[in-house]
C-alpha cells in the first residue's frame, strides 16, 4: 500500500470503444496479481487522459496502490486513436470482429493524419464535398498497403475494414447495444449486413433492439431481419393489458390476424438506400486511382453498372405512370 496522493486522470469515452473490454476472470486475476504484487507497467496518459492501463488505473486507485506514469505526446486525437489501435492489435484475446473494426480505425486515423500534415503543408488546397484530400495527393492505397502488410491482408481487405467500422460506428449512434453485441462476438452479423443495418433508420433499429431482447435470435441475416421488422408483430410498449385483449378478441373470433400491408414500404425503403449509393459512387470517383486499377475489376463494374441503369430506367417509367 501507498501514503502517497493518486493522480487523478480522465478517460476518454471514444478511445475507450477502441478497447474490447476483458472477461470478468481476467479482470480478478489482475486485480489479485496488482494487489499482492503491486503495478509493474506504467499507466500511459496523453496529458491528462488515459490512453493504456485504464483496468490497472482503475484498481490502483481502488486499493491506493503506487503505479508508474507513461506520458505520451501526440499532435492530435488522431495521432492517440493510430495508438491504441495499434497497442490493442496486440491482444491475443480480441474477436475476429474486433480485430476488423481496430483495423479499419487504424487506417481512417493514419488518412486523417496523412491529410492533415498535406493541408499543414499546402493551406491552399481545399477538402472535396466528402471532407477528403483528393487521392491524387493522399494515397490511400500507399496508406492500406503499409497497414496490410502489419496484419498480413491486402490493402482492399484493410479498406474493406475501413467501411466495415465506419458502418459500426453509425449503428453505435442509433443501437449502441447492437453494435457492442456485435464487437464481442455474442451477435453474428456479416460484413454486408453490418453496412445494411447501419442504414436502417431509428424505427427499424428500435424493433431490432426488441426482437434481440427477446432472445430469439443471435444471427441476423438481412433479407430475414426485413421480413421480421415487416410482418411481425414486435412489442411496440404498450400495456399488457390492452395486448392481452386484442389477443383474447383474436382467438374468440378464431381468425388469425393477418399484417397490414402498407403499399408504400418498398419504395420508403428504397428512398433511404439510394443516398447510400450516391454517396458511394462518389466517393468511390474521388478516391479510386483509375489507371492503376485492372481492366477486369473496371469491366465488372461496369456491366453492373449498365445492369442498374436498365432497372433504374424501368422504374422510372413505373413511376412515372398514373
Amino acid at each position: 500500500m501507498s501514503n502517497h496522493q493518486i493522480t487523478d486522470f480522465e478517460t476518454d469515452a471514444e478511445f475507450l470503444q477502441l478497447i474490447q473490454p476483458r472477461v470478468e476472470k481476467y479482470i480478478e486475476d489482475l486485480e489479485e496479481d496488482i494487489f499482492d504484487h503491486g503495478c509493474d507497467e506504467a499507466i500511459c496518459v496523453w496529458g491528462n487522459i488515459l490512453i493504456d492501463g485504464h483496468l490497472r488505473y482503475s484498481i490502483c486507485r481502488k486499493w491506493d496502490i503506487h503505479f508508474n506514469i507513461r506520458r505520451l505526446f501526440f499532435q492530435s486525437r488522431d495521432e492517440a486513436e493510430a495508438y491504441i489501435c495499434t497497442e490493442q492489435l496486440k491482444r491475443k484475446d480480441l474477436t475476429s470482429e474486433y480485430k476488423k473494426y481496430l483495423i479499419g480505425r487504424r487506417f481512417r486515423a493514419d488518412m486523417n493524419i496523412a491529410s492533415a500534415d498535406f493541408l499543414k503543408n499546402h493551406p491552399e488546397k481545399q477538402l472535396n464535398a466528402d471532407g477528403q484530400i483528393s487521392q491524387k495527393y493522399v494515397q490511400k492505397t500507399e496508406i492500406a498497403t503499409i497497414i496490410g502488410k502489419e496484419y498480413n491482408f491486402g490493402f482492399s481487405t484493410v479498406t474493406k475494414y475501413d467501411v466495415y467500422a465506419r458502418a459500426l460506428d453509425e449503428l453505435r449512434i442509433k443501437g449502441p447495444e447492437i453494435t457492442s453485441r456485435i464487437l464481442n462476438g455474442s451477435l453474428r452479423v456479416s460484413h454486408e449486413n453490418v453496412i445494411e443495418l447501419s442504414r436502417l433508420p431509428i424505427e427499424d433499429i428500435n424493433g431490432l433492439k426488441r426482437l434481440l431482447n427477446s432472445g430469439s435470435i443471435d444471427r441476423i441475416g438481412y433479407s430475414q431481419l426485413r421480413h421480421e421488422l415487416r410482418w411481425q408483430r414486435l412489442p411496440t410498449g404498450k400495456p399488457d393489458s390492452r395486448r392481452r385483449r386484442r389477443e383474447r378478441e383474436s382467438a374468440e373470433a378464431g381468425i388469425k390476424q393477418m399484417p397490414v400491408i402498407d403499399p408504400d414500404a418498398e419504395l420508403a425503403s428504397l428512398k433511404f438506400t439510394i443516398p447510400s449509393w450516391s454517396k458511394t459512387i462518389s466517393r468511390t470517383m474521388e478516391l479510386t486511382d483509375f489507371p492503376s486499377t485492372s481492366a477486369s475489376a473496371r469491366q465488372e463494374v461496369r456491366t453492373q453498372i449498365i445492369n442498374l441503369t436498365r432497372k433504374i430506367n424501368r422504374l422510372l417509367t413505373q413511376l412515372e405512370e398514373d
